[in-house]
């Protein structure tokens, strides 16, 4: 955005078009900004100058005064416009600036030279935007007109923030990953109201199952990723700030629905990458209804807006055996899961409610209501209040895997309800002074229900090799899992303008009650190594968890947290052409309660288990420049520190596991027959609840861990009035590069495990010296681990939340873009990124973040490339708007992107293996980066099962992986395959019932390539966090060297090694068509 232009008559068009933002957007902002300084013709400042602020959809007109240099500021004023600005001299000529438009969280700068008083006052009326200047690499705003012309097939926020060059959606389009980073860091606000998932369940970032605020709601919505304004926070991969429509001074009403199914859709063809694959059955449909209204409730004064939204979805099945039309086939035959399910009836007497089947429809559904009231108290005070209910459902745990199938029983409710409020007030005491102060309250309900109820416990049986699985009962995560959170939040902020200078202060107190109750395996959970144990009713693998009062809501995590923060800012504007920021942001956490004090915790580690992170602080330094180099090229930069966005529930899990309230079952307490023989699912054994101790399992965190921050710098240039050769002028361009180390990043580490020590006390390692060997000690027994291996049958694992390596990004990003007079507006970007992490935190349980990060050694994860990287992005948007029928408007939007796969890599086949030093939870996790051989005589290696170096090394040159030899594999050095997606929206006015009344139709349609190419209009994600293939098993012989066997699943040669551990999604790989009706009055 240019700033700082000096607005003459040449200047002002282009000014009052683009807006002259500041770009100091802020965290949580509802409300934009103006700032300016008027100077007559000779430079002088213009004192006592009136400047009347009028927003003319709602009457609403503030009248300030310049001081002495000729500044003035007013804040707290509605976002979007039209507004009218009058300059009111009684010395110099009057001019009038109308279609000034003002951005969210922004301060518009408003710098004009006024000419002498002989001549008529001059209105300047601002052109076409060119929108690309809204979108300038790390920073992006989208207004109404944006949202409603672009494709919003599925209705959510993130396909608008999609727009960013940063952004992209991943997995199922669910999640909204930014510039490299973990989904769950980004922080998304709704007229201040946090937007988060603070519990961490939602792959999709939110509290609830969808966009939790309709997209019609929205005014305007920001994107931002280097904020250089200490007034932001609370996140680590971008700030989205949305805030929603107000009433006017005219009534309107809009009413839509739209439909879609499976009728609307091409057909999918098989996928491209499992050639035993079917065509699968895409059966779905879905249904949205809503509405808008908002107007006066007394002109010009007081207003009202209401905004509903109603969605119901089903969808086809998604995982089935072997020839099934199931999306996704697992390597189990009809006839396995047939015994299994014969086996369960008749040995065990179970019914077929109490299995379910895996061929039943997942349902959806999500239901929206925002009220929204806007006050003008005065013409220099104005308030606000919001109200937002949103409510959501969807089925969960149908996915199951390339080995397994999960039963409908084993499958769950996830509802989620999200009700919030926020008043808010704005105040301009004087044209020096403004403040505003911000009450809000959010109450987020998280409840996960097993499809088929609690009636028994989770049952495994593996059908074939140990390996292939059908699961049945609740799942062993959804035994007693609820949560709630409450969250409290005050803020008061002010802005002083001292002549060139701008100072913002501002404190704010937020608190946040958080209820998690979460007992994994408190129904148990059976494992049957084959179908023969299975009918035997002989488990080979038994887990249990239960309260110690015999009550499990007695085992839930109930504590307060939260946080205060002052900060204080000088924006400063020596020159015309020149704005400095320089602020600094000073943050506290403080904690109300502590987890229960475990001594045998303390006597085992030399620590207590209670550190709740209480008086823990940062220092977040914020600098900022803008260097209007002419008036159409403007240099941008600065450096800041940032932290906060890391989900609640992972300080909540060293509440919830702390050894006291609950415990796991040690299996060493009582003869393997009580629990393993005569097995049955219903009734967990009373000899095993007995025997529960006050010696659980303990999530912990480290006394000394530091609150992760990201250290970002950046530097951008950009140029409103571009030339390209053939292709004109007015062109905006803009390249930028940013630059993040992330410092005391979270990981997780198991205090269980030892390093293994030889006679002499040294550490063992892996022959090559590469790998530290670890063994499981319970510190308090008398045994001493002799040799790998040697854990004594210990199984407990104690996990710590820690800090470690945090990895750096540098990306690279280019926008170009132009809006013609005829309707015409395009833009284009491209992203590089190289972005490097430990651990991508992808869980909300320290036990799955401790598990499934890839490394040599889990206990030390080191930085590589991060699984949520994007290395290339190229992305396009065109509208057009044109009337095809006399005074109707017709629009045609296009979206296009093409992106190269998430990272993946290769891992070791570790299937029951623990001479690692892991447990039995951890054993059969393939997270172990493999040793690369130098040659057939390493002597470090030795090979069984059939494979031999010449097969293993051919292996390894299509992996990529003999580069390095001697070593380790890197962790993500493959990539999944690129994603082309091109979606399309056409809208057309047609007549209404009554004169001011009008209609329209239209029709989005995702993924428009495959009409064209059903191939390249396929859909492969990558499903986790962190994602990888087994390249081959792995033992040790006592020397520590490696065996190196056929990795399981392998085939008859490495193609499935090979192929991207990916999900195929039929539905998303078709073209789909959504048909609506929508009628304005």
């Amino acid at each position: 955005m240019s700033t700082s232009l000096r607005l003459t008559r040449t200047a002002s068009a282009i000014a009052v078009a683009l807006g002259l933002a500041s770009a100091t957007a802020v965290a949580q902002d509802t409300s934009a900004a103006m700032r300016g300084s008027i100077v007559g013709p000779q430079g002088n400042g213009a004192a006592n100058t009136k400047v009347v602020i009028e927003h003319m959809p709602s009457g609403s007109r503030l009248e300030v005064t310049t001081d002495d240099s000729g500044s003035f500021i007013a804040s707290g004023l509605r976002v979007g416009g039209p507004y009218r600005v009058t300059i009111d001299s009684d010395v110099y000529r009057d001019a009038e600036y109308q279609e000034v438009f003002l951005k969210l969280g922004e301060t518009y700068r408003l710098n004009a030279q006024l000419e002498d008083a002989n001549v008529e006052r001059i209105s300047v009326t601002g052109s076409a935007i060119n929108y690309a200047a809204l979108n300038n690499g790390s920073s992006s705003s989208f207004g109404e007109e944006q949202i409603a012309s672009l494709p919003t097939y599925g209705r959510d926020l993130k396909e608008i923030v999609r727009l960013n060059p940063l952004a992209t959606q991943l997995g199922d389009g669910d999640q909204l990953v930014v510039a490299g980073n973990n989904p769950k860091y980004n922080s998304i606000t709704v007229d201040g109201i946090g937007q988060n998932d603070d519990f961490g369940l939602n792959s999709n970032g939110y509290p609830t199952q969808g966009s939790p605020i309709s997209i019609d709601a929205i005014a305007q919505l920001n994107v931002d990723v280097m904020p250089f304004n200490a007034k932001d926070s609370n996140f680590t991969g971008a700030k989205v700030n949305a805030v929603t429509k107000s009433g006017t001074n005219e009534f309107e009403t809009s009413l839509f629905y739209q439909y879609t199914s499976d009728s609307l859709a091409g057909n999918p063809s098989e996928s491209i990458y499992d050639a035993g694959a079917g065509i699968p059955n895409v059966d779905y449909s879905e249904k949205t209804l809503g509405f808008g209204v908002g107007g006066p409730i007394i002109k010009d004064e007081l207003f009202f807006y209401v905004n509903y939204e109603k969605a119901e979805e089903t969808n086809a099945p998604y995982r089935g055996p072997i020839g099934s039309n199931a999306s996704n086939i697992a390597n189990i035959s009809q006839d396995q899961l047939d015994e299994v399910i014969r086996i369960a009836k008749d040995v065990y007497g179970l019914t077929d409610a109490q299995l379910g089947d895996w061929n039943m429809p997942a349902e959806e559904d999500d239901e929206k209501l925002l009220v929204k009231l806007d006050w003008n108290i005065s013409n220099e005070h104005r308030a606000a209040f919001t109200y937002q209910n949103t409510t959501g459902n969807s089925i969960r745990g149908h996915y199951g895997s390339d080995g397994s199938i999960a039963l409908s029983s084993n499958w769950y409710n996830n509802e989620q309800t999200l009700n919030a409020y926020a008043l808010q007030f704005y105040s301009n005491w004087s044209s020096n002074f403004s403040s505003d102060i911000k009450l809000s309250y959010k109450d987020v309900e998280a409840l996960q229900e097993p499809l088929n109820g609690r009636t028994m416990g989770e049952v495994v049986v593996q059908v074939d090799n140990n390996r292939n699985s059908v699961s049945f009962g609740p799942d062993y995560s959804r035994h007693a899992n609820y949560g709630e959170n409450q969250t409290f939040e005050f803020q008061a902020n002010g802005e002083y303008l001292l002549g060139d200078h701008a100072l913002s202060f501002g404190y704010m107190y937020q608190s946040t009650d958080i209820y998690n109750l979460f007992v994994q395996n408190s129904l148990g959970s059976w494992t049957f190594w084959s179908l023969e144990n299975f009918e035997n009713r002989q488990a080979n693998q038994f887990y249990y968890a239960g309260s110690l009062t015999g009550d499990v809501n007695d085992a839930a995590a109930d504590f307060t947290q939260g946080q205060q923060a002052l900060y204080l800012q000088d924006t400063w504007a020596p020159t015309w052409d020149l704005e400095l920021t320089f602020g600094v942001r000073y943050e506290r956490i403080f904690a109300k309660d502590k987890p229960t004090y475990n001594p045998l915790f303390a006597e085992r580690y030399g620590f207590a288990n209670t550190e709740n992170l209480d008086g823990k602080d940062l220092i977040l330094p914020r600098v900022g420049f803008k260097y209007q180099l002419n008036d159409d090229a403007q240099l941008r930069g600065g450096f800041g520190r940032y932290g906060g966005g890391r989900p609640n529930v992972w300080v909540s899990n060293s509440y919830t596991n702390s050894g006291m309230a609950f415990s796991q079952f040690d299996t060493r307490s009582l003869p393997s027959s009580v629990y393993r023989d005569n097995v049955d699912p219903t009734q967990v054994p009373e000899a095993v609840q007995n025997s529960l101790t006050r010696d659980g399992y303990v999530n912990a965190i480290d006394p000394n861990f530091e609150l992760p921050t990201d250290w970002r710098a950046s530097l951008g240039i950009d140029f409103h009035s571009f030339e390209i050769p053939f292709l004109g002028h007015d062109w905006f361009a803009s390249a930028e590069y940013i630059y993040s180390r992330r410092k005391d990043d979270v990981q997780w580490v198991d205090l269980a495990r030892r390093p293994l020590l030889d006679s002499e006390g040294n550490v063992v390692t892996t022959a090559d010296g590469g790998r530290i060997i670890y063994v499981v000690d319970d510190p308090i027994d008398d045994h001493v681990p002799g040799g790998i291996g040697d854990d004594n049958g210990v199984d407990r694992y104690d996990l710590m939340l820690t800090n470690g390596d945090g990895g750096s990004s540098k990306i690279y990003t280019f926008t170009l873009g132009k809006a013609w007079d005829n309707g015409l507006s395009l833009r284009t970007s491209y992203t590089n990124q190289d972005v490097e992490e430990a651990v991508a935190g992808s869980s909300s349980t320290a036990t799955s973040n401790y598990r499934y990060p890839v490394a040599i050694d889990p206990n030390n994860v080191e930085a590589g490339t991060a699984s949520y990287m994007v290395e290339h992005r190229f992305m396009a948007d065109i509208t057009y708007k044109t009337e095809l029928f006399s005074g109707y408007k017709s629009t045609f939007g296009l979206f296009w992107e093409r992106y190269s796969g998430r990272p993946w890599g290769y891992v070791l086949d570790t299937y029951r293996f623990n001479k690692f030093g892991d447990q039995q939870q951890f054993d059969s996790t393939a997270r172990y980066l493999p040793y690369i051989p130098t040659g057939a005589d390493d002597p470090n290696v030795i090979y069984t099962d059939g494979l031999d170096y010449e097969t293993f090394a051919g292996y390894l040159a299509e992996a990529d992986l003999l580069q390095y030899a001697g070593g380790y594999a890197p962790r993500n050095n493959r990539r999944a395959p690129w994603t082309t997606n091109v979606d399309f929206k056409f809208s057309q006015e047609i007549p209404g019932f009554a004169e001011g009344h009008k209609g329209e139709l239209y029709i989005n349609i995702r993924n428009l390539i495959a009409i064209f190419d059903k191939d390249a209009g396929q859909k492969h994600v990558l499903p986790y966090g962190d994602n990888a293939r087994q390249i081959a098993s792995v033992d040790l012989d006592d020397q520590g060297r490696y065996i190196y066997g056929e990795p399981y699943n392998s085939g008859d040669n490495f193609d499935v090694l090979n192929l991207a551990p990916t999900r195929y999604t039929p539905e998303r790989s078709t073209w789909q068509a959504k048909i609506g009706v929508r009628y304005r009055f």
